[in-house]
C-alpha cells in the first residue's frame, strides 16, 4: 500500500504532538481510572500515546498503515510496545480482544464508507464491558472555537490531496457528532477540547458500562 506519511512522518512529533499532548493525558488518565488493559491504539501514528499507555503498566498495541510512521513509532518506543502495520477496518484481532481501543485525529481523513467499518471493527475488537475513546474534529459554536475552527481548516488545507477532501466532508456532514449519532447517546460522554473544535468522545460497549 502507498504511504502518504513517508515524508513528513519524521516532522510529526515537533509539528503536531504539542497540541495534542493533554488530551492524550487525559486518555491515559481514564484508562488508569478505569483499569483498562490491554488497550488498541488504532491510527497510532509515532506511537506517543501507545509509549505513554505502556509507561504506565498498559498493555498496548499500536496499529497504523504507514510504514514511515511504524518506523518512528519503532525508535521511539524501544520494544516497549507492540506494533502492527494495518488499517482500521479489517482489524487482525479476534472478538472482545481489548478492554479499550483509541481513535486519536483518524476519522476525518477517511472517506464515509471506511469510517463505518472501521467503527465496527473496533466495536467488534472491544471487550462486551471495554471503552472506546475517540477524539476528533467537532462542530464548535462559540467564537474562540470558529477561530481554532479556521487554523485547523488551514493545517488540513496544507495536506490536501485525499485527506483534506475527506476532512472537509466529515466536517460538512457535521464532524464527530454526526458521525456517532446513531449510537445511543446514554452510552456516551463527551468532553470539549480546543474550544470546542474537537471532541473526545468516550462510548461504552454496552449500557450501564
Amino acid at each position: 500500500m502507498s504511504d502518504p506519511y513517508g515524508q513528513s512522518a519524521r516532522f510529526y512529533n515537533p509539528a503536531v504532538e504539542p497540541w495534542l499532548r493533554s488530551v492524550k493525558k487525559k486518555i491515559v488518565q481514564e484508562c488508569l481510572r478505569l483499569n483498562l488493559s490491554p488497550v488498541l491504539d488504532v491510527g497510532c501514528g509515532t506511537g506517543t500515546l501507545a509509549g505513554m499507555l505502556r509507561k504506565e503498566g498498559i498493555q498496548t498495541i499500536g496499529l497504523d498503515p504507514s510504514p514511515g510512521m511504524i518506523r518512528v513509532s519503532r525508535g521511539i518506543s524501544r520494544d516497549s510496545f507492540a506494533l502492527v502495520r494495518g488499517r482500521g477496518e479489517g482489524l487482525p484481532f479476534s472478538s472482545g480482544s481489548f478492554h479499550g481501543v483509541i481513535f486519536s485525529m483518524v476519522f476525518h481523513e477517511n472517506p464515509p464508507s471506511q469510517r463505518r467499518e472501521m467503527l465496527e471493527d473496533a466495536l467488534r475488537v472491544l471487550d462486551p464491558r471495554g471503552t472506546l475513546f475517540i477524539l476528533d474534529y467537532h462542530r464548535p459554536s462559540t467564537a474562540s472555537g470558529r477561530a481554532a475552527e479556521a487554523i485547523e481548516y488551514l493545517v488540513e488545507r496544507i495536506v490536501g490531496g485525499e485527506h483534506f477532501r475527506n476532512y472537509r466532508r466529515f466536517m460538512q456532514e457535521g464532524a464527530l457528532a454526526a458521525f456517532l449519532a446513531h449510537l445511543p447517546g446514554e452510552r456516551i460522554h463527551w468532553e470539549p477540547v480546543f474550544y470546542g473544535s474537537m471532541a473526545l468522545a468516550r462510548i461504552s460497549r454496552e449500557r450501564g458500562a
